[in-house]
């Protein structure tokens, strides 16, 4: 299995690639600071799939970050209810440091396995589909991005880590008891598999419809 230092890399080299294919291909649609970001959210989905890490540096890494970018990208959303007098964001960003990075990351605790349903195709492309939500304020063109890299980076994560699971003898690769549990499309829990499937299906109709490549009356 690759660690969190090579996971990193990983997503780094795959942001850069995003990033450089949209400023190539589409350029003018984001500006330098937007292209930044979108290689950044890259790594972090790079590294996302090690939600189900019980212990150690992945695992705070991760929500940490969590913890500082979901509130601080919420914040246009909240400010259309709330004024952002300074004493409303030291209780905003207090109480979104604490639900993520400890009851949140709690129960993502309890209810996982490493190389469970995390470390799945559906799941890399729900990450990025949340994504694509948490950064729609910035337009649909950024959040597209983001979403497509956020799910670029889960991929190159699963690839590596199966990449890291074969066995090498005389140079030729040979599969063990751990090929297969990373870039899967099922884990072994059925109710796991139905409930990101399900998950899936529900987020990406919603995606489509508030891109108006599906009605909105539909469902």
């Amino acid at each position: 299995m690759s660690d969190f230092k090579t996971h990193v890399y990983g997503g780094l080299v795959t942001g850069a690639t995003v990033s450089g294919a949209h400023a190539f291909f589409l350029p003018g649609t984001l500006d330098y600071v937007q292209l930044g970001a979108v290689c950044l959210m890259t790594i972090i989905g790079g590294v996302l799939p090690d939600l189900d890490s019980d212990t150690g540096k992945p695992l705070t890494i991760l929500f940490g970050l969590l913890a500082l970018i979901v509130p601080a990208v919420m914040l246009k959303p909240v400010s259309q209810y709330h004024d952002l007098s300074p004493e409303f964001l030291i209780c905003y960003f207090a109480v979104g440091y604490f639900m993520i990075n400890y009851v949140a990351r709690g129960f993502i605790k309890k209810i996982t396995i490493h190389r469970g349903i995390m470390h799945s195709i559906p799941f890399v492309l729900l990450c990025g589909i949340c994504a694509f939500f948490l950064f729609s304020p910035s337009g649909e063109k950024m959040a597209l991005a983001v979403g497509i890299a956020v799910s670029a980076g889960g991929i190159t994560h699963l690839i590596m880590d199966e990449f890291h699971s074969l066995s090498w003898s005389w140079g030729m690769p040979r599969r063990n008891r751990a090929s297969g549990t990373a870039f899967k499309f099922t884990s072994s829990s059925i109710l796991s598999t139905l409930l990101i499937y399900g998950i899936l299906m529900v987020s990406s109709i919603y995606m489509l419809k508030t891109m108006g490549i599906l009605p909105r009356h539909l469902f």
